[in-house]
């Protein structure tokens, strides 16, 4: 080496051997079971030395060490340390969304549980199953996580130790669009004395729910944010509610409002808790969907209890495993009245985020639809919801969920048709049409009319577009909002293909009728939040005054119409 280099640099030359590089070498020479053994070793010095101490994340490295160690090493006295230990880890992994690693460390714990562990560690076991459960859900295995939860309600000695798995069991079950979600749910309230009719006619709805507005209207906002904590027993009730309340709006719309009162009416009479949120903000929801267009009070009301909904989520931290179907409801329902679109479409990605970090992939996915039919609504660039919508396909495809894959496929196709140009799934989304067959039951109707319906009117398709929009209304549950926005894109369509214009004629007559419902509708709706719905009646004026020949006007409803719409 000095030969080949200038003598400055060889004179100055010095050679150092890496400390790690002999440790590596000497590591190497070892055999794999005294590798583990060494491993092992190292991994119960550490655990002896932080014993009595506060380890944090210092106790993954410690375990991960002790874990290699076979069953055979293990020492039978410190087998249950190791046993807490692993169970520890993964418990600390799992609330850290780390779901793969927390699964490892829950399956060694299990590995190393005796056979009559039900007997013997009946209450380790509980919180163990339950957690594997968990992790492998969230890890996307379904049937392990079906496996381990039906040990739990098979091996439990009372409804009480049952409740967890069955939410979460509940949960897997309506992640994947099946009916067993909804009477496996209604089987665990009827247990607590809360039974669920099967049917719900119009009548009892709408006397229940002015019912429970007369028990509201006395009630002041503060009062109603000072309320004190229900106990447990309650509390669990309303959980179920709200997971209930989650499967009646793709499987039972006609008893969203029997769930809604319930949970209102309890909270009102035993306290509130953080389930109770959601059943403020979904009464305000429907407050929404009931009303009709030019009840502004009632609307107004609806949003009153909606704000009481929301400031009551801050009270309890905005917890993650409830603020995905609250923001599902206010932002999708309700605030669609008091804040822009945008300001809508922002949140509900906003919650999708928290889902997924949190875990909980189902209530994430959920809200995909909304945020979409939003921001297509709020008139986001289409590139941009068509990369955002593939993005969905390929959460639901990774996470095997099935409820929704049909009706965001009918957003896809209306996005690609207002492109204009054929744009071919990517990657696994295009897997993800192969686990339709289980979930053509949940399609709702609703979103294929009214995708239907835009294709039809961006497509010049005028008594398509008519037919789509009466089938879109006739289905809806999406709330006053969907029919204020269906009724304005009709009113505009009607000033289609009139041949007849000289103010005579049952085409004339057709339009002027349709023009007047809908100008009506909106300026309604207008009433409540100009922001939303301002330009719209501009843009139908417009509309009419050019149908009349009134060019001057037309030109000032249309200019006044595009400055809203931009402000």
């Amino acid at each position: 080496m000095r030969d080949i280099l200038p003598s400055s640099m060889a004179n100055s030359l010095v050679y150092k051997c890496s400390q790690y590089k002999v440790q590596e070498a000497a590591y190497g020479l070892i055999s794999d079971d005294e590798k583990n053994q060494f491993h092992y070793n190292l991994g119960i010095l550490l655990y002896s030395i932080s014993r009595k101490r506060d380890r944090g994340g210092a106790i993954f490295p410690i375990v991960d060490q002790i874990n290699h160690g076979t069953k055979s090493m293990i020492d039978p006295e410190i087998k249950e340390d190791v046993v807490d230990l692993n169970f520890d880890a993964g418990s600390r992994a799992l609330n850290l969304s780390d779901h793969a690693t927390a699964l490892v460390y829950l399956d060694k714990s299990f590995s190393l549980l005796p056979q009559n562990h039900w007997d013997s560690n009946y209450e380790f076991s509980l919180k163990l199953f339950l957690l594997i459960g968990k992790a492998a859900f969230l890890c996307g295995y379904l049937d392990r996580a079906y496996v381990v939860l039906k040990d739990i309600l098979k091996e439990g000695r009372c409804l009480e130790d049952k409740f967890e798995a069955y939410h979460v069991y509940v949960t897997i079950l309506t992640s994947e669009g099946k009916n067993e979600a909804w009477t496996t749910c209604c089987g665990v309230l009827s247990k607590i004395g809360q039974p669920i009719p099967d049917k719900f006619d119009n009548k009892t709805s709408k006397a229940m729910v002015e019912e429970t507005r007369e028990l509201l209207k006395s009630i002041s906002f503060d009062d109603l944010l000072g309320m004190q904590d229900m106990d447990s027993e309650f509390s669990t009730k309303l959980r179920f509610y709200t997971l209930l309340l989650f499967i009646a709006f793709w499987k039972k719309p006609q008893l969203i409002t029997l769930i809604a009162c319930r949970m209102i009416q309890i909270s009102l009479e035993h306290g509130v808790c953080k389930d109770s949120v959601f059943g403020f903000v979904q009464y305000a929801a429907i407050i929404c969907n009931f009303s009709k267009s030019e009840e502004v009070k009632y609307i107004q009301e609806a949003c009153r209890i909606g704000k009481v909904g929301m400031s009551l989520l801050q009270r309890y931290g905005s917890p993650a495993d409830i603020m995905p179907k609250v923001y599902f409801c206010y932002y999708g329902l309700v605030a669609v009245y008091l804040e822009p679109l945008q300001v809508c479409a922002d949140n509900m990605r906003k919650s999708f985020e928290v889902g997924m970090s949190s875990g909980d992939s189902t209530l994430a996915v959920n809200n995909t639809l909304v945020s979409i039919k939003l921001a297509m609504s709020a008139g986001e660039n289409l590139q941009s919801c068509l990369a955002e919508v593939d993005y969905h396909l390929e959460v639901m495809h990774r996470f095997q969920h099935k409820l929704l894959l049909l009706p965001l496929l009918e957003y896809r196709e209306t996005i690609v048709f207002l492109i204009g140009t054929s744009v071919g799934l990517k990657g696994n989304s295009a897997n993800t049409l192969e686990l339709t067959s289980d979930a053509k039951q949940t399609k709702r109707d609703q979103v294929q009319f009214m995708n239907r319906m835009l294709r039809s009117f961006w497509g010049g398709y005028s008594s398509r577009c008519h037919y789509y929009a009466k089938k879109t209304i006739e289905t809806s549950t999406g709330g006053n909002f969907n029919k204020q926005y269906i009724t304005w894109l009709t009113g505009l369509n009607s000033f289609r293909g009139i041949k007849n214009k000289n103010g005579t004629g049952s085409q004339f007559l057709r339009v002027k009728e349709t023009f007047k419902h809908a100008i009506s509708t909106v300026r309604a709706a207008a009433e409540i939040s100009r922001w939303n719905f301002q330009n719209k009646v501009y843009l139908l004026e417009a509309e009419m005054f050019s149908f009349e020949g009134e060019d001057v006007e037309a030109q000032a409803s249309y200019a006044s119409a595009i400055t809203s719409s931009a402000s």
